[in-house]
């Protein structure tokens, strides 16, 4: 069938088995569709989750009463990964989970708030922390194309020279520094060691501090370079496939993706690729509503506001996400004019991906406080204006 990515949106009893079934779907019309037959499923497989700190009572800027419950809007769901893990091992692989965090409690204790081991008790489906003590842990990877010299040179677990593949599921959830995050920026996770990637912010948080749009820009600018090298060097350097998964049972939307100025929504969707990051990532914009249409409209009313008239240049730096725009460069797949194949209650049906917002389970995404404040451009000398600061405010 002509289609790059996979989009399963049905409800169930639960968020559990909604998060499960949909997972599995997705991953059987890949197998079923032929997309699968390169990928070496049955060998050691890595199972990528997006692991950050859950929303957790005791923590400053949350959280909303809808977030106490492993079906957040923060991590990916344990049901999304049981299910991956559970596809790998029908296929005769040695699936494991791993990710690398430095949030209080660490890799082990977000697994554990989230349920994974009750979960996945029995399953002999091991955590492997990916962050490192020494050099002798890591691995040097390059990056086939370098934007940011800074991040020319990456280092990585040396984990990654024991596996035969990834299954990489990210959350769908919007970003205050990047627009969105997804496939690509969840690979930014492996890069060691982990002060690296604070490294890669740049900037302040507008989440913590204030910060002028300028600013804001350049460092949108250089973590979008930094989070695509990653993930090109990861794959180029060891010649993974990967299974591109992004989990948004319960969604997360505006500013975040973390506490309180992000909020949940639950959209009951999994989306799905192979081999194709970029494509998947541009899916879940056209989903969230972040059409390169959109966006630059909404730069074209925001500069307005400041008495500045884009030219094509200008408004096209807003409308095509950078780090997708990057991404597509390095040869991780289309991000516009591509096929989804959607999967709802009603119908099965290949749609164009500017037509994936019909299966969204309500309006637009909010969009984040700098998109607002149209410091989403890598083009930061240009932008009027930029010292203005601004800084996002908790939700009351």
């Amino acid at each position: 069938m002509n289609f790059d990515v996979v989009a399963v949106s049905r409800e169930a009893p639960t968020l559990g088995r909604a998060a499960y079934d949909n997972t599995m779907e997705a991953l059987n019309v890949l197998e079923h569709d032929g997309r699968l037959d390169k990928v070496r499923l049955s060998g050691t497989i890595m199972v990528k989750p997006n692991f950050t700190q859950p929303p957790n009572p005791s923590l400053k800027y949350g959280p909303r009463e809808s977030d106490l419950s492993v079906h957040n809007h923060v991590c990916t769901d344990p049901f999304s990964i049981m299910a991956a893990c559970d596809f790998i091992k029908s296929h005769g692989g040695r699936p494991f989970i791993a990710e690398g965090t430095k949030w209080p409690g660490g890799t082990k204790g977000v697994f554990l708030q989230m349920g994974c081991e009750s979960l996945l008790e029995g399953s002999e489906v091991p955590l492997y922390d990916t962050i490192t003590t020494g050099a002798g842990d890591r691995v040097h990877v390059s990056p086939s194309k370098v934007w940011n010299e800074d991040f020319a040179s990456l280092e990585v677990n040396g984990i990654f020279t024991e596996i035969d593949g990834v299954v990489n599921i990210a959350k769908l959830k919007s970003h205050s520094n990047a627009v969105i995050t997804g496939a690509v920026k969840n690979m930014y996770g492996a890069l060691e060691p982990s002060k690296r990637r604070a490294e890669g912010h740049y900037c302040a948080d507008p989440l913590w501090a204030s910060i002028s749009r300028k600013n804001m820009a350049k460092g949108y600018k250089l973590l979008c370079e930094t989070f695509v090298q990653v993930h090109d060097a990861i794959l180029t350097s060891f010649d993974l496939d990967e299974i591109c998964v992004i989990e948004g049972i319960i969604s997360g939307e505006g500013d975040g993706p973390l506490y309180r100025p992000a909020m949940p929504r639950q959209e009951y969707v999994v989306l799905a690729s192979v081999n194709n990051p970029a494509t998947i990532d541009a899916a879940e914009s056209y989903y969230a509503g972040f059409s390169p249409e959109y966006l630059a409209s909404e730069a074209t009313y925001r500069l307005s506001e400041l008495r500045s008239v884009p030219d094509e240049e200008f408004l096209d730096s807003y409308a095509d996400q950078y780090f997708l725009r990057l991404a597509r460069e390095a040869g991780m797949g289309s991000t516009r004019d591509f096929g989804v194949y959607a999967i709802t209650e009603k119908a099965s049906e290949i749609i164009p991906c500017d037509m994936l917002g019909l299966i969204r389970r309500g309006d637009v995404f909010e969009l984040p406080t700098f998109v607002r404040y149209a410091a989403n451009t890598p083009m930061f000398e240009r932008i009027p204006d930029g010292e203005l600061e601004f800084r996002v405010e908790a939700a009351a």
